[in-house]
């Protein structure tokens, strides 16, 4: 299966991504800085917008992402 996940750095997304490649589950991870690999994609949380080909074949979108505490991000 295909996972979109948001929030892949922080610590149950970590957590889940790890489990999910090593069943050979395919994951592709939104993230706010530029990708570094084909598995990422950048999105912009504050614009409220995500390129709708970002789903194109995915199966399940888990959001584990949270929102800023006091004014800093948080994992």
């Amino acid at each position: 299966m295909k996972y979109l996940l948001a929030g892949a750095s922080g610590f149950l997304g970590s957590a889940l991504r790890t489990r999910l490649a090593d069943e050979g589950e395919e994951v592709v991870r939104l993230v706010r800085r530029e990708p570094a690999t084909a598995a990422e994609v950048r999105w912009d949380p504050d614009a409220h917008q995500l390129d709708p080909s970002v789903f194109a074949g995915v199966d399940v979108v888990v959001n584990l992402a949270g929102a800023g505490v006091a004014d800093r991000l948080w994992t």
